[in-house]
């Protein structure tokens, strides 16, 4: 009973609202709680409750967070069938037999996950996946690299209660050079990765643009992908794309950004154009300019509402907003 789908990121590309309106298909199951980490965090671990209780790895603390938030539901909403499945999720030890297991009230139904922290698997990783559901079909979600890692930042600090001011050009430059928040924002690692053991059939790519300007179009050729109804989409969950409670980016960060990502966004317009060319284009004009110069600038974030976007439509031959650029792609 493995899951036919897994949602594999990237992180704040819109999996969240991706994650709500799954569920809410009729012909689809998922589990109450969005992340699993069982491929990256679970599958290695071998100690039961009590270490989980009182351990400091990333896998524990997780798990500690996600029982209180659990535990923050009101009642009248905990089914007996939801307190078995949290019973098992919580307590009980993992292994692939558990992991399929977390997926049994979903019989008759399409069944999938969303953890955008497989995003970042290696070849090692993918192969388990791929041992355990050699059908599964994968979805990935895109956002601009120019502009991923501060969203990650922005949480951050509101997480930790700081903010921008506090935060150094060094010490932001040492969280954009951290390992995992390069493999995250590296998408055609985790494309080539993921496609060494899925087909091209079995990889829907999709981009936050899409799920802003065409989110009916957007779920409509999702379900198509995963084969079912696709007219529920009619009944898409229409929240603003979560962005942070901010709504623009300091301009010394972006022009840094911009020239850490130059090159990973020509690549990403090289191989899917659309939208990845607005990346591009924005790396392009942001690396041009001085950090120092632009130290107590804003610009609007997310970039699709800057003045950017604007000059970049209007360099295109025809117009992006006629329809989803890029959503119906697959991983080619």
């Amino acid at each position: 009973m493995y899951p036919d789908f897994i949602g594999i990121g990237a992180q704040k590309a819109g999996t969240t609202w991706l994650h709500r309106n799954l569920q809410a298909h009729p012909e689809v199951w998922m589990p109450p709680i969005k992340e699993l980490h069982y491929f990256d965090e679970k599958a290695e671990l071998e100690d039961g409750f009590v270490s989980r209780l009182r351990g400091d790895r990333p896998a524990d603390k997780r798990w500690r967070r996600q029982i209180r938030g659990r535990l923050r539901r009101p009642l009248e909403r905990l089914s007996s069938r939801n307190f078995a499945w949290d019973l098992r999720y919580f307590f009980g030890k993992p292994h692939d037999g558990w992991y399929a297991s977390l997926f049994e009230p979903g019989r008759g139904k399409t069944t999938g996950e969303v953890t955008p922290d497989y995003a970042i698997l290696g070849k090692e990783g993918v192969a388990r996946v791929h041992g355990l559901m050699p059908e599964a079909k994968i979805v990935f979600m895109m956002r601009n690299p120019v502009e991923r890692p501060w969203s990650v930042a922005n949480m951050g600090l509101r997480i930790r209660g700081g903010s921008i001011e506090d935060m150094t050009i060094k010490n932001f430059r040492r969280q954009v050079k951290n390992r995992r928040v390069r493999r995250m924002t590296d998408y055609l690692r985790t494309l080539d990765t993921w496609s060494a053991f899925y087909r091209e059939d079995q990889i829907f790519v999709g981009f936050l643009e899409d799920i802003h300007f065409f989110p009916e179009e957007t779920l409509r050729g999702l379900y198509r992908f995963l084969e079912i109804d696709p007219s529920v989409a009619s009944g898409v969950i229409r929240e603003r794309v979560h962005t942070g409670s901010v709504s623009t980016m300091p301009s010394w960060l972006a022009v840094h950004l911009a020239r850490t990502y130059r090159e990973d966004t020509k690549r990403l317009e090289e191989r899917f154009g659309g939208y990845a060319s607005f990346w591009h284009f924005c790396a392009e004009r942001l690396a041009e300019r001085s950090p120092r110069k632009e130290r107590t600038r804003q610009i609007k974030y997310p970039l699709w509402e800057s003045t950017l976007w604007e000059r970049w439509e209007g360099a295109q031959d025809i117009s992006p907003q006629s329809g989803p650029l890029s959503s119906l792609r697959t991983a080619s």
